[in-house]
């Protein structure tokens, strides 16, 4: 029998995640209904036909995170022995979604060191994993000061990048975030508030909280802004209409901060700027393909 073209993709993203970009770790950001979540899902289910790219994954959401227009299984969403992976604290009154967190991580690793891996791990979203934070901190330490938080918040972020460490999870780990606007000076008669540093020569970046925002993209080998465009149909059912397209931008060229390791041998291979409603085993086909092109 012939394999419909998607099917043979994704038999080629399963074959090759041993490869080279296996153990890699994404980021996509963008705002809301931009897509992140269904391209980062795109990695393990093909929500399109509702069928599997590969059963062997898990998601996790912090908070109010979901997209139940995916239909994601509930087989991804909950460990082996029925753990789910869902973490929040509806009354914003116990850390303990962060120590259920932490137990998965801890044991998502172990398993790891035996030759158990997975191989897909996404994160949905590291904006509301923050927010979360905060407020059941604040909730949950009456009188602190300012500079605990934001120091616990610190420590927080570094032990979760550390954790999803890709090659020591011996998986793909795609996270995403939310979008903000740079931080300017902010000045008046009595004080100032000081905006962010020099280099941060891009108006807009991953939404974090805190000093580790700045941190946040240099634990990601890829970092790609999504955005949803305005586009006019020139074919099919709703030929001549203007729809929402979901844009990846593969490639920084404006005030969007974006990050892609391989942007050279991507440039060399002539491959797009931007990927017009994205799914992830052809994004991954074509990060391949280019860094092929690169080794050769």
């Amino acid at each position: 029998m012939e394999l419909r073209r998607d099917e043979t993709m994704e038999k080629t993203f399963r074959a090759e995640l041993d490869d080279i970009i296996r153990e890699q770790p994404g980021l996509l950001y963008g705002g809301p209904g931009s897509g992140k979540t269904a391209l980062a899902v795109s990695s393990f289910y093909d929500w399109r036909t509702g069928t599997p790219v590969t059963e062997n994954a898990k998601l996790v959401t912090f908070g109010r995170e979901d997209n139940p227009a995916l239909a994601v299984p509930e087989s991804y969403r909950q460990t082996e022995k029925g753990t789910s992976l869902r973490f929040s604290s509806p009354n914003l009154d116990s850390m303990d979604w962060l120590s259920r967190f932490e137990a998965v991580t801890e044991m998502l690793l172990h398993e790891a060191s035996k030759g158990n891996c997975l191989d897909v791990l996404v994160v949905d979203g590291m904006s509301e994993f923050d927010l979360l934070f905060e407020e059941v901190f604040n909730a949950t330490n009456a009188g602190s000061d300012e500079f605990k938080k934001w120091n616990a918040l610190l420590s927080q972020m570094f032990s979760i990048m550390i954790r999803l460490d890709p090659i020591a999870l011996g998986c793909t780990v795609l996270v995403t975030a939310r979008v903000m606007e740079r931080k300017k000076e902010r000045r008046s008669r009595m004080s100032s508030i000081s905006g962010d540093p020099d280099f941060v020569d891009f108006d807009y970046y991953p939404s974090l909280r805190g000093s580790f925002r700045l941190h946040f993209p240099h634990y990601f080998n890829y970092v790609l802004y999504m955005e949803t465009q305005m586009m006019r149909v020139t074919e099919g059912q709703f030929e001549g209409k203007t729809l929402p397209a979901h844009i990846l931008n593969m490639v920084r060229t404006g005030e969007f901060y974006v990050k892609n390791q391989w942007e050279h041998q991507w440039l060399q291979a002539g491959e797009e700027l931007q990927i017009i409603n994205p799914h992830f085993p052809n994004v991954h086909e074509r990060m391949v393909n280019a860094m092929n092109i690169g080794v050769k």
